[in-house]
């Protein structure tokens, strides 16, 4: 059994460590091979952490906390320098950033002329660059997924050690605020999934398994899609809760509408494959320009979302039927995982729609059918399909 049809079971690294216990019956190396051994891989650890240094991604991550640094400022009531947070956003960031720029720039110009609330224009400006780093993960997963296939580790493992450093330093924090908000322990952690993926495709870069590799990258990229979403809808239930609970402060509810709109924009795109519409109407929502923060409805909210997601996820069954029926294993093996973790995704929403007892059931139905893919049985793949789609698709009418 593959490992990734233990999607919804944590991942642990207990494994690896009994399988390094069981191989100590080897006679022990010597102390100076050790010592000799040690000596080298920190001075490769220190020439390689050099290297990544200069990579462009872990540049354009220095420059978005340099950019954070001088912001964040102003949470301490000290003069931020805008000029600073320019340059170093044209510098090295600007020629990157492609549909996020406008965002970004807003926020740049808007804090800079003094022309709206700060602290909105560090949300735009800090969520902006967020999203773009979203689209840079994925793009740095499929340089590592393209090299791999046609056989360049060097390139594959380059490309690999940035997305890591990418995810470590800017990612995984953000992981970490969504899974606190919304009290994710264990296999439902984002930042556990997160590292369960990455530990997964490290293995498959170490075995030259490209196919491999483009399967768990769906675990990792999705689970960071996760923390994006529940990032934007957690600020949509904080407006509302404040809202009804009279603690409206209209300024803190237009800092939580940015950090809402600023995260949305990184999946936004993606969303509108599942439901155009859907897509279309939260990024009203979530626009201080066209949505009122004080009318904003959470339970709308997460309805739009889950109405997007599911259509993406229904869309993917679709597909890994057509890919079976095909001959196309690696591809339907892929397209399933990204079904699944995209389902795993709306757990939560789901929930509270179906109760907790038929989502289980769902999600187990979910891993069934990933098993089914992943072993070509076309028959019973469509039996799990066809106790998911219907329960989904029913949610949302």
């Amino acid at each position: 059994m593959k490992k990734s049809m233990l999607l919804f079971a944590s991942i642990t690294l207990a494994g690896s460590l009994l399988a390094a216990c069981g191989n100590q019956e080897a006679e022990e190396p010597k102390e100076e091979t050790v010592q000799e051994e040690a000596a080298d891989q920190e001075e490769n650890a220190q020439s390689e952490e050099v290297a990544l240094e200069e990579t462009a991604t872990a540049k354009q991550v220095a420059a978005y906390k340099a950019i954070m640094d001088e912001l964040n400022k102003m949470k301490e009531d000290k003069e931020v320098d805008w000029s600073v947070v320019k340059s170093t956003y044209q510098n090295e960031l600007k020629a990157e950033t492609g549909d996020f720029d406008n965002l970004i720039t807003a926020g740049i110009n808007a804090g800079k002329d003094g022309e709206g609330d700060q602290n909105v224009a560090r949300q735009l400006i800090d969520k902006g660059i967020q999203s773009y780093f979203y689209s840079k993960q994925k793009s740095l997963h499929g340089e590592a997924g393209d090299a791999l296939a046609a056989g360049d580790q060097a390139k594959a493992e380059a490309a690999f050690a940035e997305l890591k450093h990418l995810v470590e330093e800017v990612i995984i924090p953000t992981a970490e605020k969504r899974d606190g908000y919304y009290e994710l322990t264990g296999e439902d952690s984002m930042v556990e999934n997160i590292n369960n993926g990455l530990s997964l495709q490290e293995e498959a870069l170490a075995a030259g398994n490209a196919d491999d590799f483009s399967v768990y990258k769906q675990m990792t990229d999705k689970s960071v899609y996760r923390s994006y979403y529940l990032a934007a809808n957690s600020y949509a239930e904080k407006i509302a809760a404040a809202v009804n609970e009279g603690n409206a402060d209209e300024a803190e509810l237009k800092i939580m509408q940015a950090e809402a709109y600023g995260f949305y924009q990184a999946i936004k795109g993606s969303l509108s494959g599942g439901d155009e519409e859907a897509a279309n109407k939260l990024d009203e929502l979530f626009n201080a320009a066209v949505t009122d923060a004080k009318t904003l409805n959470a339970e709308e909210v997460s309805d739009l979302f889950l109405k997007a997601f599911i259509g993406k996820i229904t869309g993917y069954h679709e597909k890994v039927a057509a890919a079976l029926e095909a001959g196309e294993a690696a591809e339907a093996r892929v397209e399933a995982m990204e079904a699944n973790v995209f389902t795993k995704d709306i757990e939560l929403a789901l929930a509270k729609k179906l109760g907790e007892e038929q989502t289980a059931e769902l999600l187990d139905h979910a891993a069934k059918w990933y098993e089914a893919v992943a072993n070509e049985n076309a028959e019973e793949a469509a039996s799990h399909s066809e106790a998911i789609v219907p329960v989904l698709k029913g949610v949302v009418q």
